[in-house]
């Protein structure tokens, strides 16, 4: 059976994604082997470079239901211009570059939109048991970022983490072109707990928005 019209497996998890410029993902992924070298952490680069729209979420529909729906969500949207605004903490647990602002501080009305769209579109096929899909990382509390660092950072470590990143800056270039966007599915044996560390990953579909 084709792939794309078989049921979701339980245990897989979505993402829709922001594929990042080559220069952006060559930075990125420079910063995760430093960050695995110098401090042992791990979690942030067991991912693609990306920016989240939408992840992760737990759905029963087919692929193909799902790619649909994207369809919908990036019919008629052109490529548009991503600011890179530095690396930014959230909370104590996480490391990131923001990509959700522009360079005075207002947010990227492209991004926003399209992440409004992809999350109405999605959001009915959701399980409601999804561990991830129903916590404030949506609407008008959606953060596009690049992850640098996230859930394995021990808390003695933090501020180290932070500044050790922040000394870096500029990671990648200061803007890059939004145009590629991936649909992913990710498996893991615990979406309960340290789901990262048998996480693993496979690319189901790729768009381009219009010049």
């Amino acid at each position: 059976m084709d792939i794309m019209k078989k049921k979701a497996n339980p245990r897989v998890r979505y993402g829709f994604y922001l594929r990042p410029s080559y220069a952006m993902s060559r930075a990125q992924c420079e910063m995760h082997d430093i960050l695995r070298r110098q401090f042992g952490l791990e979690a942030g680069g067991k991912f693609m470079p990306h920016a989240t729209i939408m992840s992760f979420f737990r759905s029963e529909a087919s692929i193909e239901r799902i790619k649909d729906a994207i369809d919908r969500s990036v019919a008629g949207r052109r490529s548009f211009v991503v600011t890179n605004t530095g690396p930014k903490p959230h909370k104590r647990t996480g490391v990131y570059l923001d990509v959700q602002h522009n360079a005075d501080g207002s947010p990227n009305v492209a991004m926003q939109g399209l992440h409004e769209a992809a999350h109405a579109s999605l959001m009915p096929m959701v399980h409601p048991d999804c561990e991830f899909a129903f916590k404030d990382w949506a609407g008008p509390h959606f953060w596009a970022h690049l992850t640098l660092a996230m859930a394995d950072i021990p808390d003695f470590l933090f501020d180290e983490v932070l500044a050790f990143a922040e000394s870096a800056s500029p990671i990648g270039p200061p803007e890059f072109l939004a145009e590629y966007f991936h649909l992913y599915a990710f498996q893991s044996d615990d979406w309960g707990g340290a789901w990262w560390e048998s996480m693993t990953w496979r690319l189901l579909h790729s768009w381009r928005l219009g010049a």
